[in-house]
């Protein structure tokens, strides 16, 4: 039984702005653990 279209995209665009969100968090900490990184070798 496949499942209606809007159904399909309503679940493609959570699961996007689920791992947007995650991909954005990783980068604001990678940033952040460089820049501790650089201060604490200067």
């Amino acid at each position: 039984m496949a499942m209606p279209r809007e159904t399909a995209v309503s679940i493609a665009h959570n699961v996007f702005l689920l791992l947007d969100g995650w991909v954005c968090t990783c980068v604001l900490a990678a940033d952040e653990a460089a820049r501790l990184l650089r201060s604490a070798t200067h």
